[in-house]
Parts: structure tokens; C-alpha cells; sequence
């Protein structure tokens, strides 16, 4: 079942909606011991969004958790939108639901964890560390891990960078899809 991945997660949540006493007599539990639960409920796999709400949003959220032990060392953090669907995404790979995200987290940032300590001066001293899809790596894969940025007002040199790329890619993206919209309608415009 775990080999799968995400589309398996999905089949067994709604293939055990349907479960019964008989079902879990018939698949090897005793029914004394089955007769202890007087109902039996199933959950559903978490979705996508729900795993990112699950990171970011709660009173005591991984993410608000992380954020407050940089803090402690006058360290931002930072997380992407992409980079927070990746995590989501691995967790969900690997089956483990919400529960696997810290150890998702804990393994991107260990490396920075053990940097930020080691508090310098000037322009050694580590300003803020932005969790990207670089840092996360594929789904299968390992990232590089939270890139430390160095300097007074990194972080804010990093996002601006950060957005002048994605606007890049926007553009380009939006300019391929021009291009074969004309192709396409020179196509038709051709063939009547």
C-alpha cells in the first residue's frame, strides 16, 4: 500500500469508509476485541492544501514553531509558497500525513539550526534563512537544504530578487502561451 503513493492514500481512505465489524473479524482481529469499539470511523488522507494549512496556520503550527526558534537568535525564516506545496507533497508521498512534516522540516533545516549559533558580526552574520523549492528538492529527492542568507537586509535583497524571477517566468510563460494561441489560430486561418 505504501509503494503507491498519493493515489493509494486516497483509494484506501475511501475503500475503509466502508468497513465493518465483519470486515475486521475477517481480516484476523478477535472479536472481543472488536466488540470494545462501539463505532468505527475511518479518516480521509489530507489533502494538499489542508497539509500547507497544517504547516502554517494552526495556534501552534510547525511553521509558527520554527519562525519562534529562530527569532530567538534575531534570525528570520522565511518559507515560499512552492516550498511549503513541496513539503506538503513529500508528506504525502511518503504516507505519513501531518505527522511527517516535522521530520520533512527538521531535516531542510538541521544545517541551519547548527549555523545560526554561531552568532558573528557585520556581514557574517546570518540575517535569515527562506526555505525554497531548491531547499526542499523533488518529491523523491533530497534539497539542499534552508539557504542562510548572510548581511544586514538579505532577506529583503533575496525576496526582491525572488519576485523579479517569478515575474520573469511569468512573462516568458505568458509569451509561449501567446505564441501558440497565434500558431494556432494561423492554423485554422490556413486550413479554410
Amino acid at each position: 500500500m505504501r509503494a503507491g503513493g498519493v493515489s493509494n492514500a486516497a483509494v484506501t481512505s475511501s475503500l475503509l469508509e466502508s468497513v465493518e465489524s465483519a470486515d475486521l473479524i475477517a481480516y484476523g482481529l478477535i472479536p472481543e476485541f472488536i466488540g470494545r469499539f462501539p463505532i468505527l470511523v475511518s479518516l480521509a488522507a489530507l489533502t494538499e492544501d489542508q497539509l500547507v494549512r497544517v504547516l502554517m496556520e494552526p495556534r501552534n503550527a510547525l511553521g509558527k514553531q520554527y519562525n519562534k526558534l529562530f527569532s530567538m537568535n534575531n534570525v528570520k525564516l522565511h518559507f515560499t509558497e512552492r516550498a511549503l506545496r513541496l513539503i506538503a507533497k513529500k508528506a504525502m508521498a511518503k504516507n505519513t500525513g501531518a505527522r511527517g512534516l516535522r521530520a520533512i522540516l527538521e531535516s531542510i533545516l538541521t544545517e541551519a539550526m547548527y549555523e545560526i549559533p554561531d552568532i558573528k558580526t557585520g556581514s557574517d552574520r546570518v540575517d535569515a534563512v527562506v526555505i525554497d523549492e531548491e531547499s526542499v528538492g523533488a518529491v523523491h529527492a533530497p534539497g539542499s537544504g534552508g539557504k542562510i542568507l548572510r548581511g544586514d537586509g538579505a532577506l529583503e535583497h533575496y525576496l526582491a530578487e525572488y519576485k523579479l524571477k517569478n515575474l520573469v517566468d511569468t512573462v516568458e510563460a505568458a509569451d509561449g502561451e501567446l505564441q501558440d494561441a497565434e500558431a494556432e489560430v494561423s492554423s485554422r486561418a490556413m486550413s479554410m
